[in-house]
């Protein structure tokens, strides 16, 4: 197989593990509500129930969901990394991985979209504090947007990343 046929199928695998996260981040609102009471367990995580438990890990879910975004566009670029130069990727510096492996696929690569703010917010949720809320309203970051209208602008913005990623 070609390698631009190849690069197409690792992104399309890309877009479907992106479509599962979003399926996730829909069970989160779904589930999720403001009330508040105590969690029982009578049943093995009865409707009711799976309500308080996302409603009480919402924002630790919403973080964990942001980490794995960035992960899949991570993945994805060493995967692509290792079609092209048939090896594996090893980052030997301190740079963003995804912004060293957008310069080492640059050559062969057009990239249009920036993932700088889901990496900050990445970075923070892995390093400061994991929480997206927090990442969020922090200094370094200030995103005024609730949880949920950013979450599904990082979505987007990834898919659009993932989409526009184009052999020379």
């Amino acid at each position: 197989m070609g390698k631009k046929k190849e690069i197409k199928k690792l992104k399309d695998h890309a877009i479907a593990d992106l479509c599962l996260i979003e399926k996730e981040f829909q069970q989160i609102v779904k589930n999720t509500s403001n009330k508040s009471g105590t969690f029982k367990w009578v049943e093995l995580l009865s409707d009711y129930e799976l309500e308080e438990f996302y409603g009480r890990r919402k924002d630790r879910k919403y973080a964990t969901l942001t980490v794995e975004l960035y992960a899949l566009i991570e993945q994805l670029l060493k995967d692509i990394y290792k079609v092209i130069f048939e090896s594996k990727y090893r980052n030997k510096s301190d740079v963003n991985v995804i912004l060293d492996l957008e310069e080492k696929l640059g050559e062969f690569l057009g990239f249009k979209n920036n993932t700088k703010v889901l990496a900050d917010i990445r970075s923070y949720i892995v390093h400061e504090e994991f929480s997206l809320k927090t990442a969020r309203k922090s200094e370094r970051i200030n995103i005024k947007k609730k949880n949920r209208v950013l979450f599904k602008q990082l979505m987007k913005d990834v898919e659009l990343y993932i989409e526009n990623i184009e052999p020379k």
